[in-house]
């Protein structure tokens, strides 16, 4: 009995002493000041629930945030217009990969503009003076010079990676990229590969890598501007000091990969187990639907008015004709020759719309988070893609059957027309997505609570270094053992001429000895 009674002592000591520094919660700071607003959305859902589970979370970035949560302070530093100019550019250009890779590098200066105006700004400067510090430094992968906080602040660093990893995530960790089996984001391949698909595969990682280059070349440039060399750690070892990347992915939605310790899928971060309420136009425009609602959205980095006005006459006109009401993300507040059953809204809840069983439809551009989000909610796809991994993401769900894919260089009232009433009412495309969401759905934790759990664990473990992958600090010659087989073969073919050479002299030898017999 007094074993019994010592054994609950303990464990309640042991309780005691883990959960003691929760007793006034962690202080978290978010900082992300990415151009893509839906990458700011996956990590602030997640600096959110962690508000609500009683730490004290601060979060950065340059959009406002409708949602008053308690123990949450929001910091905006608004972003220099830029979204207008670059939508225009998309829709100037065709659905090519060409074309994707001539916008990429005005993509790479964008990024790093703002995480210079966001550290240097007032706001900011304030908030790094405040006395109590922080516990854990929360950012995206476009703010690679953001890490030199967490040396000031003297805190372990966390990663929200808003798709499947890339090359300039997969450094951060070492974690590994087998060409041979993991199809490149930018190639639309799926596994198995045969051996031509490998060998574009190849190029895609090479791709790639140049990627990573041009990325990380802009990114120090601004990181030494603000954290100057011989005062802080140099950009390569700051950007290794990574403890832990989430991934907004997860493998019912991918091919299924190989990660280090450090690497923690979290695919739906940004979805809700349970919806919140609609606002109250949107409820009643949506349950008051008696043929379903269309969600029409091109996502948060392109404005929907600079549709270019042929396309934008197609899809009014095809709108017009239908019976169901459409939801449609629009960026002013009027909408010229606009159809009776359309709703125009310059902010919507993505999330809790497609969670609502009245919804028949999403029309999206093919952004990772929205196609997460309807396929947890089980609602088929028509697909228009811009740029980016977006027509790889679609041709992928294309291919498993719940979605059809339009190229928007292509779409005429008759296309878009054949399109929607061909996913509308061919019941495989509903049956394929619920089908495919059982599986998203499946896990031994939601999303939110792997997230919070490893969040906290690498607090409560001062950065947890006992997760780093040792290859993380080896280069690639290292990493991938080319300097020991190059040192092998040198070996081998040195001890190979020497037995040649052995064998030659005792033939020659043998040969003397007979002559002279």
């Amino acid at each position: 009995m007094a074993f019994r009674e010592w054994g609950a002592t303990l464990v309640i000591l042991y309780s005691f002493v883990i959960l003691c520094p929760l007793a006034d919660g962690y202080r978290i700071l978010g900082i992300n000041t990415s151009p893509s607003q839906s990458h700011v959305i996956v990590q602030d859902a997640l600096m959110k629930e962690l508000a609500r589970r009683g730490h004290h979370v601060t979060m950065v970035s340059p959009y406002k945030e409708p949602e008053q949560v308690p123990n949450y302070r929001k910091i905006t530093v608004p972003m220099d217009p830029w979204a207008t100019d670059f939508t225009k550019t998309v829709f100037e250009t065709s659905n090519s990969r060409l074309s994707m890779i001539k916008i990429l590098p005005k993509m790479l200066r964008f990024s790093a503009i703002p995480v210079n105006k966001t550290l240097r700004s007032e706001e900011f400067q304030s908030l790094m003076k405040e006395p109590e510090g922080y516990d854990l430094l929360i950012t995206g992968i476009m703010n690679d010079a953001v890490f030199g906080v967490s040396h000031i602040l003297n805190c372990p660093t966390i990663v929200v990676c808003p798709n499947a990893p890339m090359a300039i995530v997969n450094s951060m960790v070492g974690n590994p990229t087998p060409i041979s089996t993991i199809p490149n984001m930018m190639v639309g391949l799926t596994n198995p590969m045969s051996f031509w698909q490998r060998l574009v595969n190849l190029a895609g990682f090479v791709f790639d890598e140049v990627f990573t280059a041009i990325w990380k070349y802009y990114q120090q440039q601004t990181y030494e501007e603000l954290f100057p060399p011989g005062q802080y750690p140099p950009y390569e070892a700051i950007r290794k000091n990574v403890s832990l990347v989430f991934l907004n992915h997860h493998f019912t939605k991918g091919s299924p990969r190989p990660y280090v310790p450090a690497m923690v899928e979290v695919g739906g971060l940004q979805i809700k187990d349970k919806p919140s309420p609609l606002p109250e136009d949107m409820r009643m425009w949506i349950e008051d639907a008696e043929e379903g609602v269309i969600l029409f959205s091109l996502g948060t980095n392109l404005v929907s008015s600079s549709v270019p006005p042929d396309t934008l006459s197609a899809i009014l006109e095809t709108f017009r004709s239908i019976k169901q009401r459409i939801i449609w993300k629009w960026d002013t507040q009027d909408m010229p020759n606009k159809p009776a059953n359309v709703m125009l809204t310059e902010w919507l809840p993505q999330d809790d719309i497609l969670a609502h069983p009245n919804v028949q439809l999403f029309i999206t551009h093919g952004g990772l988070g929205g196609i997460a989000e309807a396929l947890y909610h089980g609602v088929p796809l028509v697909g228009i893609p811009m740029f980016g991994d977006q027509p790889v993401n679609l041709a992928k769900v294309e291919k498993e059957g719940w979605a059809y894919v339009l190229k928007h260089t292509e779409l005429t009232i008759e296309s878009f027309s054949k399109a929607i009433h061909e996913v509308m009412n061919d019941p495989r495309y509903r049956e394929n997505v619920q089908r495919l969401s059982l599986l998203f759905r499946d896990r031994p934790q939601s999303a939110m609570d792997t997230a919070v759990y490893w969040t906290e664990y690498v607090i409560r473990h001062k950065g947890a270094p006992h997760l780093r992958y040792v290859g993380a600090d080896m280069n690639f010659w290292q990493r991938c053992s080319l300097d020991v087989f190059g040192f092998v073969t040198i070996l081998s073919v040195l001890l190979f001429k020497l037995i040649s050479l052995s064998c030659r002299r005792c033939c020659k030898r043998r040969v003397t000895k007979l002559k002279s017999q």
